[in-house]
């Protein structure tokens, strides 16, 4: 039989990956170990990709204001709707979310986090492929023709590395999450001291936006939209993270500054690079600006950063899995994982280029479906609840569940979430990047996490609450 101690940790770590609340002396991290997992996300590589597309509508000087702005006002909708909730009772999204959706309607916040994290992993992997194959190209032991074949290889490697790294659970996220964050912080600062000391503060600050739209109103409030939309994507990360710390207060200011504020800052990376060389990919313009030596450290670092950060978000998405009975029962945390890298690894072996051409589709794709449920989350837990869910009541699967709704689904928040949606691409196409007039006066994931939460206000005060036996709780 195991140690009482050792048994008693491995209960801990497995309520930890599975679907149950956390109590809070099992939560293990402190300030500093969420600082560092939120970290960790927020230096990841796609910023420089955001701060590349950005630099289509923006200079330096407005991309900076637009980009900074972006970040903390999507993080601040972020936090609310997530982390008041997960601390108070231990949960992680996909549970919290069944008293807003109905048992049965979680499924859809199971699908948007599923989705959008194996989206951003396929984005971090390749874009390590790419840097390890860039790395072979500049030192001359690769030819460029076996370049795709190199970049496939590396990214299934990272997929193996990020698998086995997960095995270990919140505890091996939590170390290596902390010592990448601190790596690749000290890299990005390196990056652009390189980068403005090598091109000249005054090239940056002078080159015209690659594709300006010459109404410089509209081509900001787009530059603001993609970093919104961006940090929205966040809102599947927060719950799986945030509930390993036992207090608020540990939580706010790891959250805001250390996943909200960093992807500001590395996107200016991207930003500034995309305005001086014209190219928004960093796997091509780190050895351009640099020279091979420093691209080579760069590119390596680069690497490091995207499997910090598939790591922190396949153990949020394993655990959002776990929610499903199935997966839960028949599965264990190992093949959970596994269920999530899997189409990872076939997207980056298989149509990595393609998926990249993707990109600023997914962008928009990611305020579409989080802003519409970020809105009906805050709004449901804050304005009708009063910060106060009947714990029990989610994990009662049953017809007499206060959270079964109309057959397992909350109709009115659903029809919350389409209302947004339609709102969204009314506002702005997410394919074309086209927008209806007044866009660029309201953007379009702020205006839509109001009305989605202002719709759910008024359908369910005056449809579920009547309807419903026992009150709202």
């Amino acid at each position: 039989m195991k140690p009482a101690k050792s048994l008693e940790l491995s209960i801990a770590q497995e309520v930890a990956q599975g679907s149950w609340p956390l109590p809070k002396k099992e939560r293990t991290w402190t300030s500093w170990g969420l600082t560092g997992v939120a970290l960790s996300a927020g230096v990841a590589a796609w910023s420089y990709s955001i701060g590349g597309y950005v630099a289509y509508y923006l200079n330096a000087t407005m991309g900076t204001l637009a980009m900074m702005a972006g970040c903390l006002v999507g993080m601040f909708f972020v936090v609310l709707a997530t982390v008041p909730v997960s601390i108070k009772y231990g949960l992680e999204n996909i549970a919290s979310s069944k008293s807003i959706l109905g048992q049965k309607g979680s499924v859809f916040a199971i699908f948007l986090q599923y989705a959008s994290i194996v989206g951003w992993n396929c984005l971090l992997i390749i874009l390590f492929g790419k840097a390890v194959s860039q790395v072979l190209l500049a030192t001359g032991i690769l030819h460029t023709s076996s370049q795709q074949i190199v970049t496939a290889i590396s990214s299934l490697t990272a997929i193996t590395i990020s698998w086995i790294s997960l095995r270990g659970g919140s505890a091996a996220v939590k170390n290596t999450s902390l010592i990448i964050s601190i790596l690749v912080s000290l890299t990005g600062i390196l990056i652009m001291y390189k980068l403005v000391s090598t091109v000249g503060i005054s090239k940056i600050f002078h080159a015209k936006a690659l594709a300006s739209s010459g109404d410089r109103l509209w081509d900001y409030t787009t530059g603001f939209e993609i970093l919104v939309a961006s940090v929205l994507s966040w809102w599947p990360y927060m719950g799986g993270i945030v509930r390993m710390v036992p207090s608020s207060g540990k939580a706010l200011w790891p959250t805001m500054l250390g996943m909200g504020l960093p992807t500001g800052v590395i996107s200016l990376i991207g930003l500034f690079s995309a305005l001086a060389t014209g190219n928004y990919d960093p796997t091509k313009w780190f050895v351009e600006v640099g020279g091979i030596g420093f691209g080579i450290i760069a590119l390596l670092f680069l690497a490091l950063a995207n499997i910090g950060t598939a790591i922190v978000g396949a153990y949020t998405t394993g655990i959002g899995l776990r929610q499903i009975k199935w997966i839960e029962k028949k599965t264990n945390w190992n093949q959970t994982t596994l269920i999530v890298l899997l189409p990872v690894a076939i997207i980056c072996m298989f149509f990595s280029e393609q998926f990249l051409n993707f990109i600023p589709s997914f962008l928009a794709f990611l305020g579409v479906a989080f802003a519409p449920i970020i809105g009906v989350q805050i709004t449901d837990y804050f304005l009708l609840r009063k910060k106060k869910i009947a714990l029990h009541e989610l994990y009662n699967d049953g017809k007499e569940s206060h959270y079964y709704f109309w057959g397992g689904i909350n109709l009115v928040a659903f029809i919350s979430c389409i209302i947004g949606f339609f709102a969204y691409i009314s506002l702005l196409d997410p394919i074309t990047y086209k927008s209806a007039a007044f866009f660029k006066y309201t953007s379009a994931s702020i205006p839509v996490i109001l009305l989605s939460g202002l719709s759910y206000y008024f359908l369910t005060k005056y449809i579920v609450i009547p309807l419903k036996k026992g009150g709202y709780r």
